[in-house]
């Protein structure tokens, strides 16, 4: 390989939100514990990046900036390399952050008291975002079939897409904590339900880059005209390429009428932007860390592998991920509750993971563990957990 995946990075004492949970939780003297939750990277980042990083800081002056052509040059062109999307830079509304911005349209598309629509188990913020704005939840629990993959439950979606007061939908494509992607037909059932009910798909696509072969990210406004006219696609290069501290996202926005809205709700916060850093670091990555991103694409396959080789034979199952850098980890037929497996894998196996019940009642029992590290560090972490189930 020409870009180093291999060097483990000692981020204790940093500015790492991942691993000062440990401490945070855990109090002192758990140093051994290995941090596998947070969805960042334990990877140096790409050089290519870090070169423009240090070229602007050595050379540019950091005050008020513009969103620049040859930045959305990047993005369009990202999206058409790496997702056969052809959109344009009109339709391209920067922002800090994929939550942010998705806030942002809840506030242009909804008003308090509104419903909307998430499919448990799924990222937590989600669930956050809709109390902040004053908004109910219904949730269109993601069902597993007799292989154990998980699926929409399309007849439950219509009663509650159904419900006049429901507004919205935030989806998750790749799906996290489940890993599945979901395929165009799936997609186009969903927006056909949404469109009949007049619900907008927030689309959530920030890992959109990490699939695994066979499976391919659609970007949900790619569908066509009809589709695009009544979505939100967000986008980042910020879980890429790592960058999630530089403060960067993309939403793309095809329908006129609704971009404007978006831009108003951003305008009333006092306006969405991105970073200087952030701006330099995406296109930096979009135009030239391609190569970087293709070599972590095989650390992450030969990782994946490396746990689902480990549950072989053993009393936790893989949830085989179809895209993320994420496994979702099947762990209930070790007869823990929550709180129990919380304390086996943190006191006992030494590691630190997402718990699955942060992503909805559904996900008690599973743990979420960030593929996305050494494959040394990886090992070790299952070693260590071999190691606990031995002894339940």
């Amino acid at each position: 390989m020409v870009y180093d995946f291999e060097s483990i990075i000692d981020r204790r004492g940093t500015s790492s939100e991942k691993w000062n949970l440990i401490s945070q939780d855990m109090g002192p003297g758990n140093d051994d514990v290995i941090a596998l939750s947070v969805a960042d990277m334990e990877f140096k980042p790409a050089p290519e990046i870090v070169d423009a990083l240090v070229d602007s800081a050595r050379n540019d002056i950091f005050g008020y900036d513009y969103v620049t052509d040859a930045y959305y040059d990047a993005v369009v062109g990202w999206m058409r390399r790496r997702h056969g999307y052809e959109l344009k830079k009109e339709w391209i509304s920067v922002s800090d952050g994929v939550m942010p911005a998705i806030n942002t349209a809840l506030r242009a598309f909804t008003r308090p008291g509104d419903r909307v629509i998430i499919q448990e188990p799924v990222y937590y913020p989600f669930m956050s975002a809709a109390s902040h704005n004053g908004l109910t939840l219904l949730n269109n629990q993601l069902v597993r079939d007799p292989q154990g993959r998980y699926r929409m439950d399309y007849e439950d979606l219509e009663r509650k897409a159904a419900d006049p007061r429901c507004k919205a939908i935030i989806v998750c494509n790749p799906h996290n904590p489940v890993g599945r992607v979901w395929d165009e037909d799936e997609l186009r059932r969903l927006g056909d339900i949404c469109i009949e009910n007049g619900v907008v798909v927030l689309c959530d696509d920030i890992h959109a880059d990490f699939t695994y072969p066979g499976h391919e990210t659609v970007l949900f406004g790619s569908l066509g005209e009809r589709y695009a006219g009544h979505c939100i696609d967000f986008t980042a290069p910020t879980k890429t390429f790592n960058l999630a501290g530089l403060l960067c996202s993309n939403a793309i926005i095809a329908d006129e009428s609704m971009k404007r809205d978006y831009d108003a709700a951003a305008q009333n916060i006092g306006g969405l932007t991105v970073s200087h850093a952030g701006m330099v670091a995406c296109q930096a990555a979009y135009d030239h860390a391609e190569p970087w991103l293709d070599e972590l694409g095989v650390v992450i396959r030969r990782n994946r592998d490396v746990v689902e080789d480990f549950t072989e034979g053993r009393s936790v199952d893989l949830v085989r991920p179809e895209g993320t850098y994420l496994a979702w980890l099947d762990c209930r037929r070790l007869g823990f509750d929550s709180d129990g497996l919380r304390d086996f894998m943190r006191s006992k196996a030494r590691i630190y993971c997402d718990e699955g019940g942060l992503f909805g009642m559904s996900g008690r029992g599973f743990e979420r563990v960030n593929l996305a590290c050494p494959t040394r560090m990886l090992e070790r972490a299952l070693g260590s957990l071999s190691e606990a189930l031995a002894a339940v």
